[in-house]
């Protein structure tokens, strides 16, 4: 008989995973430096995982799932012009990184990091969301003729997260608000895709 899974425990692991990558980075984060901050067994954490890459894995996927899902649905309510749907994307980062600082930041380190792709499920499904957003921005005159669907992906998904990592350093110790950040990053991407 299998055993009963304790969500809580499991919740725990991925608080405790993300929490050490982003502390240790990610070659110095452990199993056991994993199971000892979540306050279970390395035997428990390896009856759920085969490892430390399997249960990173897990939770790259459940991230960019969620993006690929909220995109898809952004996409429902914005079928003739694409502004809107980036504005609201990058609200949505805002305030994710805002209330998940430690999520955001470990999410932050995989997109850099070369040992962590999708799997081919998730790349069909993000191709997917990246082609209809591509093709509505192109009937609309908003996204250049140029424009890859790599370059579209590039600067919708990777230069706002980029830029909001950048601004957590805070070098210059300035402080601007939620509004002129979405401002910002929205008229910056959408004047980067119409750029012939």
């Amino acid at each position: 008989m299998a055993r009963k899974i304790d969500q809580n425990k499991i919740k725990r692991i991925k608080e405790a995973t993300m929490l050490s990558i982003v502390q240790h980075g990610i070659e110095s984060t452990t199993i056991a430096m994993i199971a000892k901050n979540a306050e279970v067994s390395g035997g428990y954490l390896y009856r759920i995982y085969a490892g430390k890459q399997e249960l990173i894995n897990e939770l790259y996927y459940e991230k960019m799932d969620s993006i690929y899902s909220e995109i898809s649905f952004l996409l429902a309510f914005n079928h003739t012009k694409i502004e809107h749907l980036i504005k609201s994307f990058i609200q949505n980062r805002i305030v994710y990184y805002i209330n998940e600082p430690i999520a955001s930041q470990f999410y932050y380190q995989l997109l850099h990091n070369e040992n962590f792709t999708l799997t081919e499920e998730l790349k069909t499904k993000g191709l997917d969301v990246i082609a209809k957003i591509h093709e509505i921005g192109r009937k609309s005159g908003e996204i250049s003729e140029s424009i890859s669907l790599y370059q579209l992906y590039y600067h919708l998904f990777l230069y706002s997260i980029n830029y909001l990592n950048f601004k957590r350093k805070n070098i210059f110790d300035l402080q601007e608000s939620i509004d002129e950040d979405v401002t910002f990053l929205t008229k910056n991407i959408m004047k980067i895709l119409k750029a012939q």
